[in-house]
């Protein structure tokens, strides 16, 4: 499993399921991702999100589910 995390915004005791539409640049197109991410609280997921993807626009937390003990302490 890939997934975006930042320790410098949220450790990661969670992970997100986070929907953004993400620009592209010159046609300012833009397409829906669904990104999966390690957080402790869904504001840090949608922060996490804008600190990878700038452009992106209407964040919605879609789930969210509790990491394996063992998981959440690495």
């Amino acid at each position: 499993m890939r997934a975006l995390m930042n320790l410098a915004i949220e450790p990661t005791m969670h992970l997100f399921e986070v929907s953004a539409l993400v620009l592209i640049d010159p046609s300012q197109q833009a397409v829906k991702r669904v990104l999966k991410v390690l957080a402790d609280t869904p504001v840090g997921a949608v922060k996490i999100v804008r600190d990878r993807y700038p452009r992106s626009r209407a964040h919605q937390v879609l789930s969210q589910h509790d990491l394996p003990e063992q998981l959440a302490l690495a």
